[in-house]
């Protein structure tokens, strides 16, 4: 029944808040901090427990949803959706009332709606009280009865209520309840890019309502992230680095209620120095009796593609724009395929005798270190084939 449960109120959540922002998906490579685990372990901690009173309190926009009413048909600002009717962001204040110790079961709490109210299909505010018991709400003094509904918590800023005994009464059949001073969502999609003279933060904004954006960053050497800055947009340029530190980047928006989660984590390094050609074999303007070229850079290198051409393996060679083109009188080869990751790059990329000589060109459209930093200029060599 729990697992039902869950499944109708995610699937009501997406039907009904298309703003809402659940958090970025983790790739391959990602680095996860032990703050993130925190933050997904306290959400499924509290998507598994059962609501206390202090998860009520506070201000809220609600939404209702009510199926086939025709009472709310001649009511402003309900809305039929499909066979659906949808009653948008109303606020409702829940309050604790009594002695500070008393829970709700002793004391029951105060509820007050604006109108018309989320909690009864009417064109009225409503006011009430209820009390919190394993897990179900029960509301009197709304409908004329004491209605009940079970609570099932998303987040700090997010409950829902699912109606037990509506029906098909004025009281609307489902709930769905944000903080109406809730913090910023997270911003998205982080990434950190090595400039060379500075590491440049980007992120995607996925909330409307922050003032701006708070950056965390841990050294390598460093146990615990700290806030480095703040920024109103992205991207933020990190310039306080040495030549080779590593970073770890995070972000997070904030408002005057407060802060929202980080982001995941990224990292770069500073690195100012470009990939250069150390030595070739055969060297420049030297012969070979055989057919096998190497090229030993000054660091590991990444080739990547920036043009298209050919197909299958040809297309992994870039053909219309290779890493590295052997040109004869009437013969040309490739070497280096995209993805090649390393310090020497070596093959048998000619046939024995099909040319007295070659010109050898190293693009460096095509050649990057393992830090974005791309090959400054071409590199040329020639060799005689024996």
């Amino acid at each position: 029944m729990k697992i039902y449960l869950y499944l109708y109120c995610f699937l009501s959540i997406a039907i009904l808040a298309d703003d809402y922002v659940w958090g970025e998906e983790f790739i391959e490579g990602d680095v996860i901090s032990a703050e993130t685990f925190n933050q997904i372990f306290d959400t499924l901690q509290k998507l598994n427990r059962t609501p206390v009173d202090a998860d009520l309190v506070g201000t809220w926009s609600c939404s209702s949803v009510e199926k086939m009413s025709t009472a709310a048909q001649n009511i402003n600002g309900w809305s039929q959706q499909g066979f659906l009717w949808v009653l948008p962001a109303k606020q409702v204040t829940m309050a604790k009332t009594g002695s500070e110790d008393n829970s709700s079961m002793i004391s029951p709490y105060s509820l007050s709606t604006e109108a018309p109210s989320p909690f009864l299909v009417n064109d009225n505010a409503s006011s009430g009280t209820y009390s919190l018991f394993n897990g179900m709400l029960f509301i009197n003094g709304v409908s004329g009865s004491v209605d009940q509904y079970y609570v099932n918590l998303v987040s700090d800023d997010r409950f829902l209520l699912q109606g037990i005994t509506s029906g098909g009464s004025a009281v609307p059949d489902f709930i769905i309840c944000d903080s109406a001073i809730a913090v910023p969502a997270a911003p998205t999609s982080t990434t950190a890019t090595n400039a060379q003279t500075s590491v440049n933060v980007t992120w995607i904004d996925q909330s409307s309502d922050e003032t701006g954006f708070k950056i965390y960053r841990r050294l390598s050497t460093e146990s615990e992230a700290i806030e480095l800055a703040t920024a109103v947009s992205s991207p933020y340029s990190d310039s306080a680095l040495t030549e080779g530190q590593t970073a770890y980047y995070s972000v997070s928006a904030y408002n005057a209620n407060g802060e929202s989660a980080k982001s995941k984590v990224v990292s770069a390094t500073l690195d100012s120095v470009r990939p250069t050609v150390v030595s070739t074999i055969p060297v420049d303007g030297g012969s070979t009796s055989d057919t096998t070229v190497s090229i030993t850079f000054s660091e590991p290198i990444i080739i990547k593609c920036t043009g298209g051409g050919g197909a299958g393996e040809e297309a992994n060679r870039c053909p219309d724009n290779p890493a590295v083109k052997l040109v004869g009188a009437g013969n040309t080869y490739y070497m280096g395929q995209i993805g090649f990751s390393g310090t020497i790059l070596s093959g048998q990329p000619f046939v024995d005798g099909a040319n007295p000589s070659y010109t050898v060109t190293i693009n460096s459209d095509n050649i990057y270190d393992k830090n974005g930093n791309k090959m400054a200029e071409d590199y040329v060599f020639t060799f005689s084939d024996d």
